[in-house]
C-alpha cells in the first residue's frame, strides 16, 4: 500500500507525478504556440497565394493553404528562428516542477520529448501540405529535403540550447543564451510584421536589435562579476552575440538564391562559398553593432549590481515534523528538577 511517503527525504510520489508529467504536453504546446507564433500571426500561410505557373495563368487558385510551419525557400530564415525560439520557450516548461536536483534529468528528457513530439507533427504535416499544394520549386524533392533538414536541425538544436539554459550552470547559461538572444531579435521582428505589416513596422524594426541587447545583457546577468575569471565569460557571450549575427546575414544571403531558376543543385557550392566569404566579412569590427554591445554591457553591469546588494540569505522556516514522529523538546524550555533539599544543611558542627 502506498503511504503517500518516498524513502528519501519524505517525498510524495503522487505530488511528484502530478508535478513532473505536466512538463511533456506543456513543452509541447510551447515549442509551437511560442515558436510559430509570428507564422500563426500570419494565418499559417492561407494569406499567401500559391505562384504555380498553371494556377497563375488560369487564376483557377489564388488562395494559400495551411501549414504548421513555412516550408517554403523563401522563408526559410522564419524557419530558422521559429525552431530555434521554440526550443527556448519549450524548455521553460522545466520550470513547472521546480529546480529540484534528483529530477532535473527527468524533467528535462519530459521537456525534449514534448518539444520533439509537436516538432514531428508540425514537420510532417508542412512538408506533406508543400508536397501536395507547394510551388512546384519547393516541392521538389531535393528542395523538400533540405528543408527538412533545416527544420529537424534547427529543432534539436533550438531544444539543446533551452535546456542549457534552464538546467546549466552560470557560464554554460550565458553561452546557450547569446544565440538564442539573436534568433529572439528576429523573432520579435516578425512578430512585428505578422501583426501591423512591413509598411507599419519599418520603424519599429529600428529597435529590434535593442531586443537582443536586452537579451544578451541579461545573459550576463546571470554571469555576474565574481569571481574575476568570469568576464572572460562575458567576452565570449559578446563574440557568441557578434557571430550569430554574422551567421544570421549570411544565411539571409544563401536564402536570396534558393529560388526557381537559380541553377540548384550545380550552383549550390558556389552559393555557400559566396555566403561564407559575407559571414567572414559580417564578423568584421567595421560590420558590428556596436550599440547591441553597449545595451547589453549596461544591462548585465546594472543587474550584477543589483544582484551583490541582495540580500544572500533569506529567513528558512522550521521543518514541521512528519505526523507520528516523537517531537524533542526544545533545550531553551526544557524542564530541569530542582535540587533536593539538604536535611542536614542546618546542623553545625560542635
Amino acid at each position: 500500500m502506498d503511504s503517500g511517503v518516498g524513502m528519501r527525504g519524505g517525498a510524495r510520489p503522487g505530488w511528484v507525478r502530478a508535478r513532473v508529467w505536466p512538463v511533456l504536453p506543456l513543452a509541447a504546446a510551447a515549442w509551437w504556440l511560442g515558436g510559430a507564433l509570428p507564422w500563426v500571426l500570419d494565418g499559417l500561410g492561407a494569406q499567401s497565394p500559391r505562384d504555380w505557373p498553371y494556377d497563375v495563368a488560369t487564376g483557377s487558385a489564388t488562395d494559400g493553404y495551411i501549414s504548421l510551419l513555412p516550408f517554403t525557400t523563401a522563408r526559410l530564415g522564419l524557419l530558422v528562428t521559429i525552431t530555434l525560439i521554440g526550443g527556448g520557450i519549450a524548455a521553460l516548461a522545466v520550470l513547472w516542477a521546480g529546480r529540484r536536483d534528483r529530477r532535473r534529468l527527468v524533467v528535462g528528457v519530459l521537456a525534449a520529448l514534448g518539444a520533439l513530439s509537436a516538432a514531428a507533427y508540425a514537420i510532417a504535416q508542412s512538408a506533406g501540405a508543400t508536397r501536395q499544394l507547394g510551388s512546384d520549386f519547393d516541392r521538389d524533392d531535393r528542395v523538400l529535403l533540405g528543408m527538412l533538414a533545416v527544420a529537424v536541425a534547427g529543432t534539436l538544436l533550438g531544444i539543446a540550447l533551452g535546456l542549457l539554459v534552464v538546467l546549466g550552470g552560470p557560464v554554460l547559461r550565458a553561452l546557450a543564451a547569446a544565440p538564442l538572444a539573436v534568433a529572439l531579435g528576429s523573432w520579435v521582428s516578425a512578430v512585428l510584421v505578422a501583426l501591423i505589416g512591413v509598411e507599419r513596422a519599418i520603424s519599429a524594426l529600428r529597435w529590434t536589435p535593442v531586443v537582443v541587447g536586452v537579451a544578451a545583457g541579461l545573459a550576463l546577468v546571470g554571469l555576474g562579476l565574481r569571481p574575476a575569471r568570469r568576464l572572460l565569460a562575458w567576452v565570449a557571450v559578446l563574440l557568441l552575440v557578434a557571430m550569430g549575427a554574422a551567421g544570421q546575414t549570411a544565411f539571409s544571403y544563401l536564402v536570396a538564391y534558393l529560388r526557381p531558376r537559380s541553377g540548384l543543385p550545380d550552383s549550390l557550392r558556389d552559393h555557400v562559398e559566396a555566403s561564407r566569404d559575407v559571414f567572414l566579412a559580417a564578423i568584421g569590427p567595421d560590420r558590428q553593432a556596436w550599440g547591441v554591445y553597449v545595451v547589453a554591457v549596461v544591462v548585465g553591469l546594472l543587474g550584477s549590481v543589483l544582484r551583490v546588494r541582495r540580500p544572500a540569505t533569506r529567513p528558512t522556516r522550521p521543518k514541521r515534523p512528519m505526523r507520528g514522529a516523537a517531537v524533542p523538546p526544545s533545550p531553551a524550555t526544557r524542564h530541569t528538577t530542582a535540587p533536593a533539599q539538604d536535611r542536614h544543611a542546618d546542623v553545625t558542627a560542635s
